[in-house]
């Protein structure tokens, strides 16, 4: 488990590498740039507008509550900030599907000398890419709620910050390893099937882009990176066992 987390960990690595390599930078441009400006959204949207929210929410806190008005706080600003972060991953990479799919296909090709056998044009491929990443939204959606749930429940939840990593993780793993698996037609069951059995290599390369998101100015990289270690993952580790 310990071997595989760490597999998963250094496939991020060599993933900045080989996205450098020529013949595979050009196709990093577009998701580089999508990553850019909405991330530059994000923060905007934050400096602007998460103090106001978070005072509007705790206008709703009764009076006889003031005393424990910072910790309300700290939870409100927790939430909201889960929020965003749970939120940003999938429409960004709804937004950059079809481009994310493509610089999959061609690390992979620099990486196994192999064209892949599909049979579908860019624009199949774009909308495969497209409804996979709504399923996933519908998935996420779905378990954050259940999660949302379980931090809300006394006594429970304080397993609940470790909980929202472990799911941070899993879905980082999912949402960056259905390109190189898309490319090869597997439906979004059969990736969760697949990484389900190797949860080490999943969990350790997930949570290794989830620091990487975290830390300032790289984050502005992440998504071609994470693409190009998710390829890595499925053509040295993954593939070859299926």
């Amino acid at each position: 488990m310990i071997s595989d987390i760490m597999k998963g960990a250094v496939c991020l690595g060599r993933g900045f590498r080989i996205m450098r390599q020529p013949g595979v930078r050009i196709y990093a441009v577009v998701p580089l740039l999508i990553n850019l400006v909405l991330f530059a959204s994000l923060i905007w949207f934050g400096y602007e507008q998460f103090s106001p929210l978070v005072d509007y929410m705790m206008s709703w806190v009764p009076a006889i509550f003031n005393f424990l008005r910072w910790v309300i706080w700290i939870v409100i600003s927790t939430f909201t900030a889960i929020f965003i972060f749970f939120t940003f991953t999938p429409i960004a990479n709804i937004v950059a599907a079809p481009f994310n799919a493509l610089l999959s296909e061609k690390i992979e090709i620099k990486l196994t000398g192999k064209a892949i056998s599909a049979n579908s044009s860019f624009m199949q491929m774009a909308r495969d890419s497209f409804l996979s990443q709504i399923r996933k939204l519908i998935y996420i959606i779905s378990w954050s709620a259940v999660l949302l749930l379980i931090s809300l429940i006394p006594l429970v939840n304080f397993a609940a910050p470790f909980l929202w990593v472990i799911f941070g993780s899993w879905l980082l793993s999912l949402e960056y390893l259905d390109y190189p698996m898309g490319n090869h037609e597997l439906n979004f069951t059969r990736q969760r099937q697949i990484l389900a059995a190797r949860k080490g290599l999943s969990l350790g390369f997930g949570s290794s882009v989830m620091v990487l998101t975290s830390i300032p100015l790289l984050n502005f990289i992440v998504m071609p990176v994470a693409v190009a270690g998710a390829t890595v993952l499925w053509v040295e580790q993954l593939e070859a066992e299926m």
